[in-house]
């Protein structure tokens, strides 16, 4: 990480707590990311905006979270990344991360339900968790997995199911701010708090400041860039369906959103 930066950028203060504090804060962490685990699943169940969840779109999830395990870690670390790092400013924009967000906003475009983005992401974080060994490879670790796509299906709840349904400028706005989600809090808490308390890993706060605003820059403009084709290719599997009626329920007529 403070590779990609300038010497003056990365700061000298760190955070630095006592184990004590260290716990505590994490059990926090922990405690969040459950929290919104449940009120993603509590308002997926009771909002007349979406539907119920099927077979269909539990094999959609897990087929998808592997595709983005076979990119994240494969094909993107062994042949993306080397090239990125020998453009200026690409890596710190994380444009590694296109092929990965594409990938993530087609699936949020097919399932189209609040803990897709979530579900997705954390199948991708547990099988590598599973090839890969590690520090990290433990579920002390998952809530980091967790926190790439909680505050996604936040947002995606609050917009009541009219995500990459209008067309247009909407689109690109719904992948930016999902983007932009999946990227910030998720390398904050890494970052600041679990990465020191589990393994004595520390960055300087300013480092994590300025990576997570570019990583967040990056991930958010690749995810609107790529929303409308995302939807096309959901389209053309026949499984997107989209847009709100003015009563909130959810109709069959999202082929026509664009």
């Amino acid at each position: 990480m403070s590779s990609m930066l300038p010497k003056s950028w990365q700061g000298t203060a760190t955070l630095h707590l006592p184990f004590a504090g260290g716990l505590f804060v994490y059990i926090l962490i922990w405690l969040l990311c459950l929290t919104l685990l449940y009120f993603v699943i509590r308002g997926a169940r009771s909002s007349s905006s979406f539907m119920k969840w099927t077979t269909q779109d539990i094999l959609i999830v897990a087929i998808m979270g592997v595709i983005l395990e076979v990119y994240d870690n494969m094909i993107g670390d062994q042949f993306v990344t080397p090239i990125i790092r020998n453009i200026p400013f690409a890596h710190i924009f994380a444009a590694n991360d296109l092929p990965y967000m594409f990938l993530l906003m087609v699936g949020i475009a097919i399932v189209r339900k609040p803990g897709a983005a979530t579900a997705m992401v954390f199948v991708d974080f547990l099988i590598m968790q599973l090839l890969y060994g590690g520090s990290e490879s433990t579920p002390l670790y998952w809530p980091y997995g967790l926190a790439q796509g909680l505050f996604i299906d936040l947002y995606f709840l609050s917009r009541q199911g009219s995500v990459f349904a209008s067309g247009g400028f909407r689109n690109f706005w719904d992948g930016l701010v999902m983007g932009a989600l999946r990227a910030i809090p998720a390398v904050t808490i890494q970052s600041l708090f679990m990465g020191p308390f589990l393994n004595g890993q520390t960055e300087t706060v300013a480092l994590v400041f300025w990576y997570s605003l570019f990583n967040a820059i990056g991930n958010g403009l690749e995810a609107g860039i790529t929303a409308p084709l995302a939807i096309r290719v959901a389209r053309a599997v026949g499984l997107y369906s989209g847009t709100v009626a003015s009563d909130g329920s959810l109709l069959n007529a999202g082929r026509d959103a664009l």
